[in-house]
């Protein structure tokens, strides 16, 4: 995500946080949107608000696409008996009941949990994590000795699993970057 971010500075965005959108109106131009103490104006709005998608849907008067926020929990651990783990696959246990990836020299592991969520600040269920964690030592030969970091997110959905990308069919210049889902960023 930092590099996501500092590719859009470097081309000239300014990333605004702690300004939450409250208020979004039609003008004659397009879109008047009040975030925080500014007010900013766009012939185009995209909407890629994450698990406040429908929320900002409804500022707008638009409909919302039905968005359902999944918790994602993440564990970061030494390398297993400190192997070099930079070129190892992903790898998942059956019926993908856990899942595990390198980075940057450590394991992440995740529970593969789903769990539906109201949009907030997630954060990692600790027996959620231990679960999961408990799997994924049914399959491997180093057992879990630290964590050494978690964590979680939110990934959002749409009834049918789809990606919802583009215009608003009756408003085209509402444009939807939502339910991505497990796609990422």
């Amino acid at each position: 995500l930092q590099g996501f971010a500092r590719t859009a500075r470097a081309g000239g965005a300014v990333i605004r946080t702690h300004a939450p959108v409250t208020a979004i109106n039609r003008t004659a131009q397009g879109w008047q949107v009040t975030a925080g103490t500014e007010m900013f104006e766009a012939r185009q709005l995209v909407n890629a608000a994450g698990a406040w998608a429908d929320q900002v849907a409804r500022l707008a008067s638009i409909k919302p696409i039905g968005l359902q926020p999944k918790r994602r929990s993440m564990a970061r651990l030494p390398a297993p008996g400190g192997h070099e783990v930079g070129t190892w696959p992903m790898f998942m246990g059956p019926n993908e009941s856990w899942y595990a990836k390198p980075d940057a020299g450590k394991l992440l592991v995740s529970p593969a949990d789903a769990d539906p969520a109201e949009p907030h600040d997630a954060y990692a269920d600790d027996m959620v994590l231990a679960e999961g964690l408990a799997r994924y030592e049914e399959y491997v030969t180093t057992p879990v000795t630290r964590v050494e970091h978690n964590w979680a997110g939110l990934r959002s959905f749409v009834r049918d699993g789809a990606l919802v990308l583009g215009p608003e069919p009756d408003q085209p210049d509402f444009i939807w970057c939502a339910a991505q889902g497990g796609y990422g960023i």
